[in-house]
Order: structure tokens, then sequence, then C-alpha cells
């Protein structure tokens, strides 16, 4: 079997600022507090504190990356470190991102940017965050001054990273910040996303009718339990709640049907000439789609979504317990999300897709000593998910990259630093900071610089 990826295939890592930046430092910028920092320490779970304290080691960290023959690498510009209360921007921040892009620059690595990933200060938190349509002029305001202040050094923009994370565990299940639990606020937060990130993706065109603007969701293929119809219903509305709501909305400009009857009463407020602004995929370069598992499911008449989800006997799971592998061997969830996703939406605009993260959860153990960390199920995951990519190429979807969550082990949000929530190639010690590769890192580098993927 041909495993060789052309030469103009993309291959990097993505993170998030919050998660490698922490917090602590930034206050020397004057940066305003984040959401999770308030949230984390009123939960008390860990703080992103110092996050991985890529503030300080942030050369060490490209040199890293130039080491492994990373040439694109995708991370956020966080809200909180732009935007200050009194409505000015935070030029001390910019600086830094400034200094952190030339020099990522200089070592021939593509930048590509996320403009939310989930760091909302706490001040617009307290407003009603997501809930609140004010927030939408503070991220034009945000992604205004990303774009000019650091645009020279962007190749692609991303909008949002997983509006359906950002939105349901946060304002639905609680387990993300801010900590809610109602689906109407959740509904409500998904839309003013969406119509943000359609005012801002015409802004950013608005100033550079060249600048490459894609968004970034996370998909989950649906497999119904039994072939009973209620359990096949459950599939639909677990696409629909998952998936569907936003490619719908992006693409056909509307909402899905089966969910919006569902929803019933939750649905959101709705302006005149909001789905108008929603509907982008024609101006998007590129979609992002963030893999991580596919989910069984069933119908369930007690849950306002309308179905429960299952991990069955037998199942492969990472160490945070998702389920990577549907039993008893099925590991296409990747290649099947790709494939319906573009083939329901190719007619619609969706012209390019990359897979912006993928990555398996693996506690990282290590002696003080090893210059290698062994992790050889992420290196099976990942492996057995590339393959995926290269059979849905050959298939004809036109998957152009694939970015590793995530080069280095850092702060996990609900699960904070805990071991078991270790997606990196590169394991960070929590005392000293050291940065110790693990195996994947090396078996990533062998996959970038021979563009085949092996298991050796």
């Amino acid at each position: 079997m041909d495993n060789n990826f052309p030469q103009s295939f993309i291959f990097g890592v993505s993170d998030a600022d919050l998660q490698v930046i922490g917090e602590a430092n930034v206050k020397m910028e004057e940066s305003e507090q984040s959401m999770w920092q308030y949230f984390s320490v009123h939960k008390g779970i860990d703080t992103p504190a110092h996050g991985i304290d890529r503030y300080n080691k942030w050369q060490e960290d490209v040199l890293i990356m130039k080491d492994m023959g990373l040439k694109h690498y995708r991370t956020s510009v966080a809200m909180n470190r732009i935007l200050q209360k009194n409505g000015s921007i935070n030029f001390e921040a910019l600086k830094w991102y400034k200094k952190y892009f030339s020099y990522l620059k200089k070592q021939d690595i593509h930048i590509y940017t996320t403009l939310y990933h989930w760091e909302l200060p706490q001040f617009l938190a307290a407003k009603g965050g997501w809930t609140n349509r004010e927030t939408i002029s503070w991220f034009q305001k945000h992604a205004k001054a990303v774009v000019e202040n650091l645009g020279e050094y962007i190749d692609e923009f991303f909008l949002l990273n997983e509006p359906w994370v950002c939105s349901f565990l946060a304002y639905y299940h609680g387990i993300h910040a801010p900590g809610e639990h109602s689906l109407k606020l959740t509904l409500q937060a998904m839309h003013n996303m969406l119509v943000a990130q359609g005012v801002v993706c015409r802004d950013i065109l608005s100033i550079d009718k060249n600048a490459k603007v894609g968004t970034v969701m996370v998909l989950h293929p649906s497999y119904s339990l039994t072939q009973k119809k209620e359990d096949i219903l459950a599939a639909k509305y677990y696409d629909e709640n998952r998936n569907i709501w936003f490619m719908d909305a992006m693409y056909l400009g509307k909402y899905p049907e089966l969910m919006m009857k569902k929803y019933g009463d939750n649905l959101p407020h709705i302006e005149d000439g909001d789905m108008e602004k929603i509907k982008i995929g024609h101006l998007l370069y590129t979609l992002g789609i963030n893999y991580y598992h596919g989910q069984i499911v069933s119908y369930d008449s007690e849950s306002e979504l309308g179905f429960k989800q299952h991990t069955l006997p037998g199942s492969i799971t990472n160490d945070l317990d998702w389920p990577v592998v549907i039993p008893p061997v099925y590991q296409q969830g990747l290649y099947d999300i790709l494939n319906q996703i573009y083939y329901q939406y190719k007619s619609h605009g969706l012209k390019r897709i990359y897979v912006t993260e993928n990555g398996f959860a693996q506690e990282t153990q290590w002696n003080g000593k090893d210059k290698i960390i062994d992790d050889h199920r992420r290196i099976n995951y990942l492996y057995n998910h590339i393959i995926q990519v290269q059979d849905a190429i050959k298939k004809g979807v036109p998957v152009k990259g694939y970015f590793v969550w995530t080069l280095m082990d850092n702060y996990e949000w609900d699960h904070g630093y805990s071991p078991r929530s270790s997606f990196g190639l590169i394991h960070v010690d929590r005392k000293t900071m050291k940065r110790v590769w693990k195996r994947s890192a090396h078996w990533y580098k062998n996959v970038i610089n021979s563009r085949m993927v092996t298991l050796n």
C-alpha cells in the first residue's frame, strides 16, 4: 500500500495560548483575567497558572519545532490578552506576539492563528459572555487588532475553535467556564458565536481581500446502538446536535429542522439578517475539522437532546476514557466524518479541509532520567488516523493538512494538569518545565521528513 504524502501536504501541530502560556506571566503586561482563571479558582480545580512557561521558553520551543521538521503551527491569540476592560487594546501583549511570531517566521514556520480558543476575558463573562450579543462587537475589536498588528506574520486565520464545546460544555453541562446549566443559554451562546464568526469573517476580508480565513469545528460521527428506529433517530439527533447544526448554518444559512423541533422553546432569539451573516461557507478558505472519536448512541426519552451516549465493553479508550475506537475493531470514524461532511456540503462551497486537531491522551510517566518516554499507544492512534486521512483523499476528499494535538503536554481545561490528560508529543515536567521527547515525537518527525506513514 502507498502510504506516501506529497510535499504539498501540510503536517503540523496545534495548541492554544492559554493552555501553554497560562495566566501568571501575562499579568506583567496587564492582561485581563480570563474566564478560565476565575472559573477554575471558584471550582477548586487546577488554574492555568504558568501553563508550560511558553511565555519565557518560546525560543526553546520554536527550536524544538524546527528540530522536529515542523513548518506548520496552529495557535491562538488570546482575547483576554488583547482586549482591555476600558475598551482599549493591550499593545504590550501584542509586542510579545510580534516577538514570538517573527521568530517563528525566521525559522520558516507558517502560522495558523485561531482568533477564539475559549480565552474570553472575565469582564465579558460577567456580563453573560456569549449569551450577550455585546460580545460580538468585542470579538470584532479583538480580530481587528490581530489582523492590523499581527497580520503580516499570519498565513491563515481561524475564527472559532469548536463552538459546540464552548457552548454545550460551558453553558449546558457546566464543566467548562463559565459553568452554566441551561439549554436555552447554550443555544443562544452558540447562535451569537456563529453571528460573531460571520461578521468577523467579512471584517477580515474587508481589510485584506486576499486573507485566508477558515474556522474549526469538532465533529463526531454517530452510530446507532441498534438498528431499532428509535436508536437510528437518536443517531440523527446526535449528528445534528454535534455536527449539522453548525455546518447547515454556515453552508446553507439555516439550522436543521429535526433539532429545531427538538429544541422547541429553548431555541435562540434570532434577529433579522442573522442567518445571512452566519452563512459564510462560500467565503471560507479552509474548514478545520477537529477529530478525536466517534460515538455510539441510543434513544433516550428522558433527555431533552433525545440521545444517550455509550462506551461499550471492548472499546479502546484513551486515558480520559474517550472511546477512540468503536468495538469490536471499527477504526474508520475520521474517514467516515470526512466523507460525510465533504460530500454533504461540497456543492455549497466546501472546497478545502484540514484536520486541525487529532490526538491521544496517554498518561505520562517519567523517572527524571530517561531521554525518551515510550508512548506506543499514541503512535498507534496517530498512525491509524493519518491512514484514514489518506484513504479519504483517495476517495476524493480534499484534505490538505493534518495537525497533531499537541506539541507539548499542557493545561487541559477541566482536567487541568492531570497526567492522564497528556496529549503532547513532548512531555513537560511540572516542577522544572524541562521538555522531554516522547517516542511519538521522533515518530512524527520521521513522518514529516519522509512523507511516509509507517508504525516504525
